[in-house]
């Protein structure tokens, strides 16, 4: 669970999950700021670690650790449809277990739940 509490500055919060806390922040019609991520760059966020750390689990089951693997991700909000664009970036000598890979951080949590139709309620 996130808590999400609105700081004085304009359209800051501060989000709490556990004992890691954080700042996000927008800026909008010249109002606000940057103190932390936006909104939506937190929904990338959780899709490029969650994906960056299936990556890495795929060549730690090959007994690769430490490796160079990065994922960047981009949301794209249109009226019918919501897109995210990903792309595995990996050091030149991982290419060959680029399959492997792929397949896993393509059944990385994060991009479940997302893949799924969503609902939302009050609790």
């Amino acid at each position: 669970m996130v808590e999400a509490v609105a700081l004085p500055a304009p359209w800051q919060v501060r989000f709490q999950a556990g004992d890691n806390v954080a700042v996000a922040d927008t800026l909008k019609a010249g109002t606000g700021g940057s103190a932390g991520m936006r909104p939506h760059e937190l929904l990338e966020a959780s899709l490029a670690t969650c994906m960056t750390i299936s990556a890495r689990m795929a060549l730690a089951d090959l007994s690769i650790a430490d490796a160079d693997v990065r994922v960047r991700v981009h949301l794209e909000r249109e009226e019918a449809a919501t897109r995210f664009r990903y792309e595995l970036l990996l050091a030149p000598e991982l290419e060959a277990h680029r399959p492997a890979i792929e397949e896993r951080i393509e059944r990385s949590p994060v991009r479940s739940t997302l893949g799924k139709p969503l609902t939302f309620e009050p609790a």
